[in-house]
């Protein structure tokens, strides 16, 4: 995403993944590891839609608990984890492609691909994938109903290419995809930053990618 850049975006990148464990870490600890301020922390926060970052950590607290899967939900997630994380594995090349706030998942699992020696390219433009025959597509949104990433689905698919999502569970995305990790709940999208589902979505991400290193 365009609205976090240098250390900023290092800032979100790092609230994001440890989001689960904010209510330990103090914002000059993350501030020290940036090597910034506490300041530039607390504008991260507020552009996040928070006050501060005594108030993101408070409600992201709440937030967290609010997403706890049922033990059949988890189950179900593991499986289709696995699925993905079996299909990109053998896929010839991997294509990733999202929008808005889900970009910074899709450039967290290209580096699990990276390290995993996966052929991938993260693509910006449907235009990208005129000369693709083989492989797969891996989707991420939150919604599962943002137009260019629906649109990206069905040229993907009319191409002959597998179709992998992270979305919300009965969206378009969800449809038109082969496999796809389900969200536990749909997102207002009202608020771009807000972290619900980005928390999920990174998670899900973080485990396809212990996947991929496994061997």
């Amino acid at each position: 995403m365009n609205t976090f850049r240098g250390i900023e975006r290092s800032i979100y990148e790092y609230l994001i993944s440890h989001a689960s464990e904010l209510h330990e870490i103090s914002a000059k600890t993350i501030a020290n590891k940036a090597l910034t301020t506490t300041t530039s922390v607390n504008r991260v926060c507020k552009k996040m839609g928070y006050a501060s970052y005594t108030e993101m950590r408070y409600k992201l607290a709440n937030e967290l608990k609010e997403q706890i899967l049922t033990p059949v939900e988890s189950v179900q997630e593991q499986q289709q984890i696995s699925i993905i994380a079996d299909a990109l594995k053998h896929s010839p090349v991997v294509y990733l492609y999202s929008r808005g706030a889900s970009i910074v998942s899709v450039n967290y699992l290209s580096r699990f691909l990276s390290l995993a020696n996966v052929p991938h390219l993260v693509i910006t433009d449907i235009h990208q994938l005129t000369r693709a025959e083989l492989g797969t597509v891996l989707l991420i949104s939150k919604s599962g109903e943002t137009k260019a990433v629906i649109e990206m689905a069905y040229n993907a698919k009319r191409k002959g290419l597998k179709i992998l999502g992270i979305s919300h569970k009965g969206s378009s995305l969800d449809q038109a995809s082969h496999s796809n990790v389900p969200l536990k709940d749909q997102v207002d999208g009202i608020s771009l930053y807000r972290r619900e589902s980005q928390i999920h979505i990174l998670e899900i991400v973080d485990k396809i990618g212990k996947e991929l290193l496994e061997f």
